[in-house]
Parts: C-alpha cells; sequence; structure tokens
C-alpha cells in the first residue's frame, strides 16, 4: 500500500527544468491545444524554471494569454520559486559595469537608505496578510487517499503591525500583561526585518564577507544595481525561524512535517508519540541586493541560508521587495511584498521533501496619528468676508469661504478698519499726515500648532473670580426597575446618591431621557442644527425643571457569525419592531462585519426609510461564508472526518491530546479566530462614532452565541488557550461610556433541534473510509471511539452554552443587559426601548488629582425609591492628565468626550457644497489679560475631521488674535466669541471636533459634530 502511494506521488515532483523561453512555448502550444484547466494547472505545476520568472514576463503572458484563475495562480506560485534566480540575459540592460567608486559611491548610500531612512519612517499602521502554501498531500477526492498534487493553499493570516519610533510592532492590540503568552508563530519559513533590520543585519555582516557588483537590471521603479553577497557562519547574524519540526519522543524515529496542522493525511501513519518545536538557527547566507542608483534606496534583497547537514531544512530562503507607498501625505520606500520559501527534510510517511512557501503582502499603510494640515491666510484682515473667491492662480485646499470677524455688538464701538491711506487731493495745501496705527479688535492667521509649554500653567488673574476648570467629567447613566421588572421613569436628583471608589459625589449635572424624540420642525430652506459641549449646571439651576435629553436606539446587524436562517428570522422580527414605534423614536441601522462596521441608515424618526433599508439589506458572500463556517464546526454539521484521533472532538467527545501530537481535521481548527475580540475591536469604532451623535443610545448588538459564547471546550490541538478578552473588554466598556451608549448584547441564535435531518447521513460523525481502512491496518478494527449519544449529546451541550462573562461584564458595566435566545424578539427591542425612555444622566467632577487609577462608581437610591433595582456604568478610567499642551492636544483630538474647559457651541447650516459651521466661545472661559487699555488673548481653532477607526485625522486650523476695547470685551461676555467656518467632509471621515485652545491659559474646549448634520442638503 505505502509503495502504491509512493508510485502516485512520484510523477508530480519529476519537475522538468525549463527557461522562461521555453515556458512561454508550453503555455502557447497548451492554449492551441484547448487543454483543459485542470491539466493545465499540472502541466505548470510539473516545471522548474532555470531562470526567474520577473514581473515584466508575468505581465506579458498576462497580456498575451488568457488562463483561468487557478492556471495563474499556478503560473505566480512558480514565478515565486524562482524568485531567488537571475532574469533571463535578454531582459538584462545593455548598460555598462559602474566603476570602483561608483560602486562604492551607491554601497554607501544603500548604508544611508538602511541605516538612516528607513528605520525614521514616520509612525504608521500597516496590514500584514500571508498565504501559505504547500505540497502536501491532499484529498483529491471525498473519501479517496491523500496525495501529492503540488503547491495548494493551506491557510491565510491577517495581522495589523504598528511601526512607532523606528521599530515594528506585531499586533498591537495583544494584552500586554506580565505572563501573557506570545503570539502563534506563522507556519513554516517567517520572513522578518522587512522594515529595516534585516537590511541592517545584512549591511554590517558584509563588513566581514564579500559584497561584489553583479549586473545591472530594470525593475518597476527604474534601473538597479545588483550586487551580490555572502556572509559565513562565524559573521551571520541573520537568524531562521522555522515552525515546526515534529520529533519522537525517545524510542522513537525523528520526523519533520505533518504536526502543523496543514492537512489530514500526513500523519494518519504516525504511531508514536511526538514533540514539536520551532527550528531556529544563525547559518551563514548569501544573496542579493537591488540599489536604486540615484538615491540608495534598496529596491529588493535575497537571502539563503546555507544550512548543514542534519538541519531539518534542506532550504530557507527570504525575498524582500520595496517600493513607493503613500503614508499620510507623502511618499516613502516601504515594504510591499515578501517571500519566505523552506523545503523541510523528507519523513518516514511520505518520503519526498516537503516545500513551503508564505507569501507576504504589506498594504493599508496609515498614520499613527493625526496629521495636520493647515490653512494658508487668505488675505488682509479687512478682505475676510464669508463666501470671498480666492486670489486668481489660488486654491485653497479645501477651496472654503474665509471665516468673518465678528460684528460689534448693539451700543458698542465697531472695530476698527484696516484701510489703505487716502490719497493727497491735488491742492497747495500742506500734505496730510499720516494715520495713526490701526489696531484690529480680532486678527485672524494661519494656525502652526498649539505652543510647547507645560499643560497646567499657571495663568495671569485677571478678574476678581476663579473659575474652577476640570478636564473629566463623568456622567453616569441610571435606569431603574421595580419588582416586577419594569423601568421608573420618575427619578429625581435629590433621589440619587452616586459614590466614586466609597466616596460621595455632587452631582453637577442631572437630566432625564425624554419619553419620545420632539416633533420635528417645519421644514426649512437652510435648516440649523445647533451642538454644545456643555449643559446646564443643576445647582445653579435648582429652580428651573431639568430639560430632557432625546434618546436613540442603535440595532448593530453581526452580519457575519449569524447563520442564514438566524438572520431572517431576527430581521423579520426586527421589521415587525419597526411597525410598532411611536413616529417620533429614534433609531439607526448598522450593521458589522469581522473587519469593521457600517451604517445601513443613521438615527432617524424616517421608519419607513429603516423599514426598505432593512428590508433590502442582505449581507456579503464572505460573510454568509464566515457564518456558515463558525455554524458548521460549532454544531458538528459534517459527515466524516478524516481521523482516527478527530472522534476524540466530535460526538460529545471532549479528550485532550497533547498539543500538535496529532493531525487535525481542518473542519475542526478555528484557525486562531477569535470573534468575540474582533467584535470588541469593532465595538470600539462604533463608540467612537456614537460619541459625535447627543443624547442618550441604547446600542443593540444583534449577534449570535458563535460570539457570546465559550467554545473553547470544543477547541482542539494548537487552538487551545485562552482568547485574551478581558482588556478589550474594559477598552469598549470605557469608550461606550464615554459616548453615552447602553450595551444590550442580544442573542438571536435559535435552539438547535433534529441535528440529524435529511442532508445528515449518520447520527454519529463517522470516519472516512480510507481513514477507517488506514487505522484498521494491522489486523486491528478501528479504535471505537463513538463512546456517547452522538450528535444528540452534542447538540444539548450546544444549547447551554450561556453568554461568556466578558460580554456580560460590557453590558453591565455600560448599563445594559444581556438577552439570549428569545421567542419574541420584536418583545424585547420594545422592552429595551422603555429602558432607554426610563434613562436619567447625572455628572460630577472627581475630586482629586487624576491618578491613573480605574474608579468604581455605585449608585444609591434615597426615601421612597429605595429597593429598585439599578442599572449603571460601574466604573471609569480617571487618567492622568497630558504632560505638555501639544500632548494633551494629541489626546484632545481622539478622546471620546469632548474638552469643557472652555465652552464651544457650533450651529451648522447646510449648503449645496458642504456645511457653514457657526461657533461660539464663551468669553468668561477665557484667560483674557489687560494690556494698555486692551484685553488680549490668542485662540488656536482647529476644525479636525476625523475617522471611526481612530487612524486618520486631517487637521486645518486659524488662530485668533483678541485686542479687544473694554466696551467690546463686556458685550462679548453674553455672546461670545463668534466664528464661522465652510466645510466640506472627504471620506472616510466620520465626524468633525471643532477645538478651541485659549493659549494664554492653556485650557481647551471642544464640540463634536457627527458627519451626517454636515452632508450638503441635510
Amino acid at each position: 500500500m505505502l509503495a502504491l502511494v509512493t508510485v502516485l506521488a512520484l510523477p508530480a515532483y519529476a519537475a522538468r527544468r525549463v527557461t522562461v523561453e521555453q515556458l512561454e512555448q508550453t503555455l502557447t502550444a497548451a492554449i492551441a491545444a484547448h487543454t483543459a484547466d485542470a491539466d493545465m494547472v499540472r502541466q505548470i505545476g510539473a516545471l522548474e524554471l532555470s531562470e526567474r520568472l520577473t514581473d515584466a514576463a508575468l505581465n506579458r503572458f498576462a497580456t498575451r494569454f488568457t488562463l483561468s484563475p487557478h492556471a495563474a495562480l499556478a503560473l505566480q506560485l512558480l514565478a515565486d520559486q524562482s524568485a531567488f534566480l537571475d532574469p533571463p540575459a535578454s531582459e538584462l540592460p545593455a548598460t555598462a559595469a559602474p566603476d570602483a567608486a561608483a560602486q562604492q559611491r551607491m554601497m554607501d548610500m544603500a548604508r544611508g537608505f538602511a541605516v538612516v531612512i528607513l528605520p525614521h519612517l514616520p509612525n504608521f499602521f500597516a496590514t500584514r496578510a500571508t498565504q501559505r502554501f504547500d505540497n502536501s498531500p491532499q484529498v483529491m477526492e471525498k473519501g479517496g487517499w491523500a496525495v501529492r498534487g503540488g503547491l495548494h493553499q493551506v491557510g491565510t493570516a491577517s495581522q495589523e503591525i504598528t511601526y512607532r519610533e523606528g521599530h515594528e510592532i506585531l499586533d498591537s492590540n495583544a494584552s500586554a500583561a506580565a505572563g501573557a503568552p506570545r503570539p502563534q508563530l506563522e507556519l513554516g519559513l517567517r520572513s522578518w526585518g522587512e522594515f529595516g533590520p534585516a537590511l541592517t543585519v545584512v549591511l554590517a555582516d558584509t563588513s566581514k564577507g564579500t559584497m561584489t557588483f553583479s549586473h545591472w537590471e530594470q525593475t518597476s521603479a527604474g534601473l538597479a544595481a545588483v550586487y551580490r553577497y555572502s556572509v559565513p557562519r562565524a559573521a551571520s547574524h541573520y537568524g531562521v525561524t522555522y515552525c515546526c519540526v515534529m520529533e519522537e519522543q525517545p524510542g522513537g524515529v525523528s520526523s519533520t512535517g505533518g504536526g502543523r496542522g496543514r492537512s489530514g493525511g500526513q500523519m494518519i501513519n504516525q504511531l508514536q508519540p511526538v514533540v514539536s518545536h520551532a527550528f531556529r538557527e544563525t547559518p551563514g547566507y548569501h544573496g542579493s541586493l537591488f540599489i536604486d542608483p540615484a538615491t540608495g534606496a534598496i529596491l529588493r534583497i535575497t537571502l539563503e541560508a546555507e544550512l548543514k547537514s542534519g538541519d531539518p531544512l534542506l532550504r530557507a530562503g527570504t525575498v524582500i521587495e520595496y517600493g513607493p507607498v503613500s503614508i499620510g501625505d507623502q511618499r516613502f520606500i516601504c515594504p510591499v511584498r515578501s517571500l519566505a520559501l523552506s523545503m523541510e527534510e523528507a519523513s518516514h510517511q511520505d518520503l519526498l521533501p516537503l516545500l513551503l512557501l508564505n507569501e507576504t503582502s504589506f498594504t493599508h499603510y496609515h498614520r499613527l496619528g493625526a496629521s495636520a494640515r493647515i490653512l494658508a491666510d487668505a488675505g488682509e484682515p479687512n478682505a475676510l468676508t464669508p463666501g470671498a473667491p480666492p486670489a486668481p492662480g489660488l486654491a485653497p485646499p479645501d477651496a472654503s469661504p474665509v471665516p468673518s470677524a465678528p460684528a460689534p455688538a448693539p451700543g458698542s464701538a465697531p472695530p476698527a478698519e484696516a484701510s489703505a491711506p487716502p490719497a493727497t487731493p491735488p491742492t497747495a495745501t500742506p500734505p496730510t499726515p499720516p494715520p495713526a496705527p490701526v489696531i484690529l479688535e480680532i486678527s485672524m492667521a494661519a494656525a502652526n500648532g498649539v505652543p510647547d509649554q507645560p499643560a497646567n500653567f499657571n495663568s495671569l488673574q485677571t478678574s476678581g473670580y476663579t473659575l474652577k476648570v476640570s478636564s473629566r467629567l463623568v456622567d453616569v447613566s441610571i435606569v431603574a426597575y421595580d419588582k416586577k421588572g419594569h423601568p421608573v421613569k420618575d427619578l429625581k436628583q435629590e433621589e440619587i446618591e452616586v459614590y466614586d471608589n466609597g466616596r460621595k459625589q455632587e452631582l453637577r449635572f442631572f437630566s432625564p431621557i425624554a419619553d419620545q424624540a420632539p416633533a420635528a420642525p417645519a421644514a426649512a430652506p437652510a435648516p440649523e442644527r445647533s451642538f454644545s459641549n456643555r449643559v446646564m449646571d443643576a445647582p445653579a439651576a435648582a429652580a428651573a425643571s431639568p430639560a430632557a435629553e432625546t434618546g436613540s436606539t442603535v440595532l448593530l446587524i453581526d452580519e457575519s457569525h449569524i447563520a442564514w436562517g438566524d438572520l431572517n428570522h431576527a430581521r423579520q422580527q426586527m421589521l415587525k419592531f419597526l411597525a410598532s414605534l411611536p413616529p417620533t423614536e429614534r433609531v439607526g441601522i448598522y450593521t458589522m462585519t469581522s473587519i469593521g462596521f457600517r451604517v445601513l441608515q443613521e438615527i432617524t424618526t424616517d421608519h419607513a426609510a429603516l423599514t426598505a433599508r432593512l428590508q433590502k439589506f442582505s449581507p456579503s458572500a464572505q460573510s454568509v461564508s464566515q457564518a456558515q463556517e463558525e455554524e458548521t464546526r460549532n454544531r458538528q454539521s459534517f459527515n466524516e472526518v478524516h481521523n482516527v484521533a478527530d472522534l476524540d472532538s466530535v460526538n460529545g467527545n471532549r479528550i485532550d491530546e497533547p498539543v500538535a501530537s496529532t493531525a487535525i481535521d481542518p473542519q475542526l481548527l478555528n484557525l486562531g479566530s477569535n470573534p468575540a475580540r474582533a467584535s470588541l475591536i469593532i465595538l470600539v469604532a462604533v463608540a467612537r462614532h456614537l460619541s459625535a451623535i447627543p443624547g442618550h443610545k441604547s446600542l443593540v448588538w444583534v449577534s449570535s452565541d458563535n460570539v457570546f459564547a465559550d467554545w473553547r471546550d470544543q477547541d482542539v490541538s494548537v487552538d487551545k488557550g485562552s482568547r485574551f478578552l478581558d482588556s478589550y473588554a474594559q477598552r469598549t466598556q470605557e469608550v461606550m461610556n464615554d459616548a453615552h451608549v447602553a450595551v444590550y448584547p442580544f442573542d438571536v441564535s435559535q435552539l438547535e433541534a433534529q441535528t440529524v435531518s435529511a442532508d445528515i447521513q449518520h447520527r454519529n460523525v463517522e470516519l472516512t473510509q480510507a481513514a477507517a481502512e488506514m487505522a484498521s491496518m494491522g489486523g486491528s478494527s478501528a479504535p471505537p471511539r463513538n463512546m456517547t449519544g452522538g450528535r444528540i449529546t452534542a447538540e444539548m451541550n450546544q444549547d447551554l452554552h450561556p453568554i461568556q462573562p466578558t460580554i456580560r461584564q460590557v453590558a453591565d458595566a455600560t448599563g445594559g443587559r444581556t438577552i439570549r435566545r428569545s421567542g419574541d424578539l420584536a418583545a424585547e427591542l420594545s422592552d429595551i426601548l422603555e429602558d432607554g425612555h426610563a434613562a436619567v444622566r447625572v455628572s460630577f467632577y472627581p475630586q482629586g488629582p487624576a491618578d491613573g487609577q480605574y474608579h468604581t462608581i455605585t449608585v444609591k437610591l434615597t426615601g421612597r425609591q429605595r429597593g429598585l433595582t439599578l442599572r449603571y456604568r460601574t466604573g471609569y478610567l480617571y487618567a492622568k492628565e497630558a504632560g505638555t499642551l501639544k500632548e494633551r492636544f494629541q489626546q484632545a483630538v481622539w478622546e471620546p468626550l469632548d474638552a469643557n474647559q472652555v465652552a464651544v457651541s457650533a450651529k451648522v447650516v447646510s449648503m449645496d457644497a458642504g456645511a457653514s459651521v457657526k461657533i461660539e466661545i464663551a468669553a468668561g472661559d477665557l484667560g483674557l489679560q489687560e494690556r494698555a487699555g486692551r484685553w488680549t488673548d490668542k485662540l488656536d481653532i482647529f476644525f479636525i475631521q476625523r475617522d471611526d477607526a481612530g487612524l486618520r485625522a486631517q487637521v486645518e486650523g486659524q488662530t485668533l488674535g483678541l485686542r479687544l476695547k473694554s466696551s467690546t470685551y463686556q458685550n462679548l461676555f453674553s455672546g461670545g466669541v463668534p466664528f464661522e467656518h465652510f466645510v466640506q467632509m472627504k471620506p472616510p471621515a466620520a465626524s468633525l471636533r471643532v477645538l478651541v485652545v485659549d493659549e494664554n491659559t492653556g485650557r481647551m474646549g471642544s464640540v463634536t459634530i457627527p458627519s451626517s448634520a454636515l452632508q450638503s442638503g441635510h
């Protein structure tokens, strides 16, 4: 039997060595003969190139030949395997070799690029996506034998990397807690150091090795000088990391391959227990270096390890390609692609070496932090009028009208205006003396950032009173329930006591939530919307009735983790809920996938629009596929597995085996998927989006137990381990609380029933015929592993999975609650709506300086309301203040809460091409100082367009110079300092934050406006 498998596999590795020209002839002949796609793929896979198949040649082939996707992939993989070779001589330019001085100059520039330029890239995020291929045995037909069929994809991995202060940081969101396990290594050879270290190591090592000019080569970036280098083992600092080598325990035979979870066929015959470990070595190596002769930028580097006899690898090589990418508004040379090619020593099961290829791409470069774009001054101060066209030939970056200086208040002296000196009349009288210098009361210039000074510097006291300023106002939304579980709607401020770490706090603000949104006003040609960072101070307005704020409900549909049937049922229930809403109820519909969220319909009272959007909504094919994959794995909706050991993890069995000691059926592996963690990360972006929408929000997180339940009891082999959710949950609940959002995780999974249906062949999951025959070799029958009630037992276990504590923690800490598998989803949604109507919001200023600790919040009721059940946020992080004003500014750009040291209000007037934002700055909160009879100050006003992901912010701003007369100063105390700016939102901006910095005191105030309020024609 083993001999037969070997004979079947050998033809696939009788590779025919050809040149690029011969490959082209082969393709021409195959297409002319109308070769079937499968045969074409086999023909390409049976070839081995003696020259490099360059990108230029691949592009030529793509233009000349019409290949199927499978054939094109086979051709790309063939090109990847030739990446370490020289291209055909016909593709090399006929350029004379440079002299010794020119060669040395290019090397010096390359060292400067690797040591000086590349490590000083700006801080950024990027995505590192890897596709893994190998030529391990695979089952071509159901129930058949596993045979060698060439390179095929065995997995993918995508990871966000952070480049900060010259260092690459993998998995920037991973928990930094002490003792946390390191992320799992990529299977196969892993490329590393693409952002500088690899180049630095090579250029340093070659000082004790050799480096010679080889030839010129034409690349996509232009002409490149190619150098050959070689580094002996004694001088090498280049580490080879490979995962994973399998070794039998004492008494067995050493082997490699098969234990890395790639395929089920590799370990079928393994009878001895094995252990796995990563192979790490620092061998000698050689390769080539491609240098831009004009700039010294390194465009390509290859590294091939010189492995010694006895190493488990026969080959290990890496290729890194560099190219221009955009980071922010600039272009930089960065990694764009890398290849890691390795070959394992033949194991005693396969008898043939195993080839592995990891292909990695680097995409989605985004600058880390805010990138500032300051508007230039458009003219003289006296010429600044709204809507004034720019000078001929000058177009401002956003073509915005320039704000006007404020008009004087009635009864006050108008501000002086700058004007040209009057012309001298043509008479004999003495010339008129020049006019006295004009001092503008309010001038404007381009903002040049905030002053570099301490964040809490002392300002001069210019009046007889002191304004107390706190940078942190803690809001607590509270919902009370009576003994029957009904929400109570008549809570009063005097009945509520709030304790911070056990210390009673003085309540500064109190506002109930309105039962319904106010009726919409009559339509106007240019409607205004108002936003503010201040509400009425409760002690100052004790006699006044509190103003009720408007609440909203958002349905967040998790399309990537809900089974198709459950999703359709949930949709019908949500449509039923929308049909029963009062006309003025505010509702929005969002959807989320495993990589982000989108707005189907922003919060509105137009229920017809909500219904239409929900009826037309359909999840993407990728989301449906992902949800189906999770359902299949968690519900065990498959008939067969490929290994005897796999029976330990199906049919209700839960038998732990040593990690990576057996091959795992791909149907049982989640390949590192962590849907709960991914969802918590996305919820942070949702909270940032909702923070720009005023009022209390109830976020109904519509998902399934694929996310909400803890399925670790079903994890197998390398999937076992902690999910590291606590830190993500704490971050999520913190930003949700700051955005005034209560989270309601809503499990819409239906109870499992009738698992053994018409499409299920067996009551139990069974072995494939080939696996059963293999297990019975040697005269024994297959081990009796089906020890329980099979699928019925597994089904009962699945229904018993509760919502995991981490998800409950997010709900409880934000004042929401979890809802699991309700029979009447529409009724539950109506109950959530009533919770929102009964909510009240109280606020307090923390006592004492910020300590950087998490504070526990406790709410108690007094008087007649004693004994009610309460839901509210359970704590907050009292973060320490930034040390400098610039650091404080950077925090203020992204903080969920608006800065409130300076009161700022904004009105939005929609226009055809954007919106006019009119702001007023409370003069009483400014540190105006009297100098020479004028009240002086400088205000930096920034308009910041932010995305929901927190990655990009476009900043533009102006500086107002205040030199106010006493009369103007007194009038501005009642009306505030006005300013107007025209805004055009640029995707993917989701909100506009107007941030005001008082340079005299360092105080800040901001107001955030959602992008929906700034859309033209709103």
